[in-house]
């Protein structure tokens, strides 16, 4: 019996090791020429160099001289905490994490024009009355796992005071936004090739968002031929490409999702904006700082919150070990896989469309209807916002802004809800109402504003997650309206640390 011939390897299969070292030398020495001429500009860049060179080492090196002995102190360190009863376990994590929390956020010095101790405590309060109010409102209270609950809290209050208060901080994650903006935006050079500069320089809906859906539906396709981690995945990209964008990452899982997981992963999309949208706040006058801020804070209290409001009771594919769901069609190349990127972003875009087109015109029948209810006892413009505006003003005390502009930020809040954050964001810069309101509340302001939760997002979820899993609809349509409550609880969070750390 004759023995197959080999496979011929390419000439970059054979000499690899070659042109990586040579890849390596010679972006070292372009980081080098870089520290030289510029040193602390290039901190980013430096730690970008770090990344590729570690990557490219671990085609040669194996990762177990990292990982062993990494999962050698924690398994010894986890090891040494076991011997301890759980309950001392249990109060120790309490204590730590509650303990560092309240030490640092009355340990900071307060600033002239930033708000006083008393609104900092009252952002304090809030923090631990919104984990309150989800524990209440949890669909199963016995399957919280407290401990997601404590490492999410601890770590989103971290991420904000690693970024608000070093500038290392936010200079890192500002520049990843940048980055993933500036490739969303390639996706105008191919829209405007086809409907000319004038039509794709309009910014609305259908030139700004869609194209870009469309595009990173292609990078994707030709990226990311496998994939795993699913929801942390999307929480991870959802403050720097968005909703759509960010669950195409996940693709193959969708399917085999949980409903935890996929509460989870609307949450995510929720909680947080995209690049692309981020460039639009700050030409609108918002303050970056804030925004960047809240971005990178919203994905792990968007995963604590959604794992509190729906505790996981299955258990998740992309849990541990992780098998990559066979292709129904392999590509042979990146320009077809682009292609089936593209026909597939036309779905979904569609889809995308047409479930906003008919979420936002029912809100529209629903406030007229409450308008010509209102009329009869001389109400004038009874619409859901004012309705919601109310309803917001204690969660919005709670958060820490200056109490005389409670009623305006609620408002805010509500119209950023029933319209968009666009609209919210544009009140918040006119003169008439960035003049009124303090430092602090201006500040405190955008965090509560910094999400994609409201109705119209539904529909984008919906739509977009609905076209990549079919047979998932009935669930989404089950869970977007939680997710959605769930992401603007997520912002409030973000809100009330960034009040506490003021």
């Amino acid at each position: 019996m004759s023995e197959e011939p080999e496979e011929k390897k390419s000439l970059y299969q054979r000499f690899r090791l070659y042109i990586h070292i040579a890849i390596v030398l010679l972006y070292t020495g372009y980081m080098i020429a870089a520290w030289i001429l510029h040193g602390k500009k290039t901190l980013v860049a430096s730690l970008l160099w770090a990344f590729v060179s570690l990557k490219i080492m671990f085609y040669h090196v194996p990762t177990t001289i990292l990982t062993k002995p990494l999962g050698w102190f924690f398994s010894n360190l986890i090891a040494f905490a076991m011997r301890f009863p759980s309950k001392v376990r249990w109060i120790v994590s309490v204590v730590f994490t509650v303990g560092l929390i309240v030490g640092v956020t009355l340990g900071l010095p307060v600033h002239e024009g930033q708000g006083t101790l008393v609104d900092r405590v009252r952002s304090l309060a809030g923090l631990f009355v919104f984990v309150l109010v989800l524990y209440a409102t949890s669909t199963d209270r016995k399957r919280i796992r407290w401990a997601t609950v404590l490492s999410g809290l601890l770590l989103q209050y971290l991420l904000g005071l690693f970024i608000l208060k070093t500038s290392v901080g936010y200079d890192i994650f500002h520049w990843i936004s940048h980055m993933c903006t500036t490739l969303l935006e390639f996706s105008n050079s191919g829209f405007a090739f086809i409907v000319g500069d004038k039509v794709a320089a309009m910014g609305t809906f259908a030139t700004g968002v869609l194209p870009a859906v469309l595009f990173f539906a292609a990078i994707v396709k030709i990226v990311l031929m496998n994939t795993s981690g699913a929801e942390s995945t999307v929480a991870a990209a959802s403050p720097f490409v968005g909703m759509g964008e960010s669950s195409l990452l996940v693709l193959p899982f969708l399917e085999t999702m949980t409903k935890s997981e996929i509460h989870s992963t609307m949450t995510s999309g929720f909680a947080t904006i995209s690049g692309s949208v981020l460039v639009g706040f700050i030409s609108m006058g918002v303050n970056p700082q804030p925004l960047v801020t809240s971005c990178v804070m919203s994905v792990p209290c968007g995963m604590l919150i959604s794992k509190m409001r729906y505790p996981e009771d299955g258990e998740p594919v992309t849990k541990g070990k992780v098998r990559i769901p066979p292709a129904a069609e392999e590509e042979c190349n990146f320009l077809h896989a682009a292609s089936n990127g593209a026909a597939q972003g036309i779905h979904l875009v569609l889809l995308i469309a047409a479930t906003v087109l008919a979420f936002m015109s029912l809100l529209a029948l629903v406030n007229a209807f409450l308008t010509w209810f209102g009329s009869f006892i001389n109400i004038d413009h009874l619409t859901l916002q004012l309705v919601m505006g109310y309803i917001y003003v204690p969660f919005i005390w709670f958060v820490g802004v200056a109490q005389k502009d409670v009623l305006v930020v609620s408002r805010l809040m509500a119209t950023k809800t029933f319209v968009n954050e666009f609209v919210a964001f544009g009140e918040l810069t006119t003169p008439a109402v960035a003049d009124a309101l303090t430092a602090r509340s201006k500040h405190v302001a955008v965090y509560c504003l910094c999400g994609f939760a409201n109705f119209g997002s539904i529909g984008i979820q919906i739509g977009s997650l609905g076209s990549m899993a079919p047979s998932r609809r009935q669930d989404l349509a089950e869970l977007s309206f939680s997710a959605m409550l769930c992401g603007t609880m997520s912002t409030l969070m973000s809100a009330a640390i960034a009040g506490m750390l003021m």
